[in-house]
């Protein structure tokens, strides 16, 4: 499965904290993914997830509105992964041996860039605390405000619907989609269909990367796996060092990562390198904080 949308946030009946339980963002596309995987995992079959997300959602990273946003979304995100370690936990007892990682079966990403001074575009002379930060680091993330999901390189629906309440609780947004599908293009038990879809998204893939690889062809496949997190991976070394230098590839990680300490069920960190576990040039906290004065149904 490979999603794009502005937010991911739902199935708050499964959050780890028991208050956050009762809140009224229970669509249940994150619950459901989870349980497709858990079930591939306890079958021994290969399936991953890619999910594409902005770095931080729209507004100022910092602003309390973002921050609520992002508590919300990690709520929901940490929760996936710990049932999928706790999967993962289950099936390396049951067969001894076998090395397997949360990132097989689900990843999150985000989309950045950066210039170098002598390509750059940028006119005038800095007024703002921000624009002279910018001047100088010259990286900025680039937002996701599409909506899409892709099954198997068999059904592609895009439309309006993020993945959050708002969109999918059925009596608040509007929304619109279309769902593309070719009768004679159909996935089975060993492969998937080569037609539109799936050249579709090795545009989108090659895209996001700077290049094509054959990987991109079995996306369930380890090998693809891992040469899309080394990519995400190198970009965002590139994306965080002090030097500056046009990016042609766009994919980074997101900017949190599950951990596991030793007995413990795991959960979701800044990921390593960001100060202070903030958002590069920003002082907006990656895991997002709540703000109990804003009602919920404003920002689920």
């Amino acid at each position: 499965i490979y999603i794009e949308s502005q937010y991911f946030m739902g199935s708050s009946f499964m959050w780890s904290n028991s208050s956050d339980r009762k809140v009224k963002c229970n669509n249940l596309v994150p619950a459901e993914i989870t349980l497709k995987i858990c079930s591939k995992i306890a079958a021994g079959e290969k399936f991953t997830v890619y999910i594409l997300l902005p770095m931080w959602p729209e507004g100022v990273a910092g602003s309390k509105q973002v921050q609520d946003i992002l508590y919300w979304q990690r709520s929901t995100i940490e929760s996936m992964f710990k049932k999928i370690h706790a999967a993962l936990v289950h099936r390396m007892q049951q067969c001894n041996g076998e090395s397997i990682e949360v990132s097989d079966y689900l990843n999150f990403y985000s989309l950045g860039t950066r210039e170098a001074p002598s390509t750059s575009i940028r006119l005038g002379i800095p007024s703002s605390k921000d624009e002279r930060i910018l001047a100088i680091t010259r990286r900025h993330p680039v937002y996701v405000h599409s909506k899409m999901m892709i099954v198997d390189d068999e059904v592609a629906c895009i439309g309006s619907a993020n993945i959050n309440q708002r969109s999918l609780d059925g009596c608040r947004d509007s929304e619109i989609m279309t769902t593309y599908w070719h009768e004679d293009y159909l996935a089975t038990d060993e492969s998937i269909p080569h037609h539109d879809i799936h050249g579709y998204r090795l545009h989108i893939w090659a895209s996001l990367a700077g290049f094509m690889d054959n990987s991109f062809r079995k996306p369930n496949d380890r090998e693809c796996v891992k040469l899309m997190n080394s990519i995400a991976q190198r970009n965002w070394e590139i994306y965080l060092a002090e030097e500056s230098v046009d990016m042609t590839s766009h994919l980074l990680p997101s900017p949190f990562e599950f951990m596991v300490e030793a007995g413990k069920e795991g959960e979701l960190r800044p990921r390593r390198g960001l100060y202070k576990g903030r958002f590069p040039d920003t002082h907006g906290s990656v895991l997002g904080a709540r703000w109990k004065i804003l009602p919920e149904i404003l920002t689920t």
